[in-house]
């Protein structure tokens, strides 16, 4: 599918209740989003699961390789159901990834990273925001914080935040800060 089209699909979706689904090329399963803001190279959505909101993500858009809007008996019952209603967008300058993380790291939650191609999946906090890269701080499966680690910005195909598996962990990490506890 070409750029152009891809695009317009997204515009012609953005802040309204046309559901896209969004096919990319790590991937081949389908994802449904309701489109609240974008650029030539960002968009940031609200993944959509059989009448649910999951988080806001935030994916590339060239990795899209077809999408199309959804129009069928689900989405109407979303529109019934008024499922965007308090919705607000957060506030997340999509000009790059570092404009990305900044505003992320204003807003202060848990985040998911993902290189979906290599599927490796990061969760945790941000410490620094530089200029190609970001210093990320994740935690274990056991919510123990594990030491600092650097992620090139061209290797992040998704950020996902504000979803029930990262708002819900976030409750019950071990040290809520991720700083390293000073041994007495």
């Amino acid at each position: 599918m070409k750029k152009e089209k891809i695009i317009t699909c997204i515009e012609n979706a953005s802040g309204t209740y046309e559901l896209c689904r969004c096919y990319f090329e790590y991937d081949k399963n389908y994802f449904y989003y309701y489109i609240l803001d974008f650029n030539a190279k960002l968009f940031l959505g609200i993944e959509e699961d059989d009448f649910l909101l999951d988080g806001f993500q935030i994916r590339r858009i060239a990795d899209i390789k077809k999408i199309e809007t959804k129009m069928d008996v689900c989405t109407l019952i979303n529109r019934k159901q008024e499922i965007l209603k308090n919705v607000k967008k957060p506030a997340v300058n999509l000009g790059s990834w570092q404009t990305v993380f900044e505003s992320l790291e204003r807003i202060g939650c848990v985040i998911i990273i993902q290189n979906d191609f290599k599927e490796e999946f990061s969760i945790g906090r941000i410490v620094r925001v530089k200029k190609k890269s970001l210093v990320f701080q994740e935690f274990d499966a056991d919510g123990i914080w594990q030491e600092e680690t650097e992620i090139l910005y061209d290797t992040i195909t998704s950020v996902t935040f504000k979803d029930r598996y990262s708002s819900t962990l976030q409750k019950y990490l071990k040290n809520q800060s991720g700083k390293q506890e000073k041994k007495k």
